[in-house]
């Protein structure tokens, strides 16, 4: 059950961590019926204290909604598929919001493709891997790896740099 601190505690935990709060899939429908209750308590008793509390509360429940938002645009930018914790609203949104992303990197792909004005070969680092390297994502939302050590890769200037900075490969002339 929803209550002022409760939404209060969230909306702090929103702010200071960078992982979404978990709540429950009718989040949301919990939501509207503790507003819609605090609203009514409001008009009934005409109280200047009270009045205020159900303002404030609107702009607790604001906050907490948009920072949800951000954070789940930011997920969805990049690639996260864990929708755990949402709210059905919310794990909705998040779907639309990936497709949308998935459809416009498909429509962009041509910049990325080598030979139609995307990555020039000149760009590309030539590394040799120090270490055994498991597949990751990289920034470009490839999938790189696996590398072994000794193995030799050309791969894109970020991508080269991190493995560089890491100690993980050498520069090849």
């Amino acid at each position: 059950m929803l209550n002022y601190s409760k939404l209060r505690e969230m909306q702090r935990a929103e702010v200071a961590s960078s992982e979404l709060y978990k709540v429950d899939g009718d989040f949301y429908s919990q939501m509207q019926k503790f507003l819609d209750e605090k609203r009514e308590e409001a008009i009934e008793s005409k109280k200047l204290l009270v009045i205020k509390e159900y303002e404030n509360l609107k702009k607790i429940v604001r906050a907490i909604v948009n920072k949800r938002n951000e954070k789940l645009m930011l997920l969805a930018l990049r690639g996260k598929t864990d929708t755990g914790g949402l709210a059905k609203e919310e794990a909705e949104f998040f779907g639309h919001l990936s497709r949308a992303i998935e459809e416009n990197e498909s429509r962009l792909s041509f910049i990325f493709e080598e030979g139609n004005g995307g990555e020039r070969k000149d760009n590309i680092k030539r590394i040799r891997l120090l270490k055994d390297i498991s597949p990751y994502k990289g920034l470009d939302e490839r999938i790189y790896g696996p590398f072994k050590k000794g193995d030799e890769a050309e791969l894109p200037p970020d991508e080269a740099q991190w493995l560089l900075k890491e100690k993980m490969a050498e520069l090849l002339a």
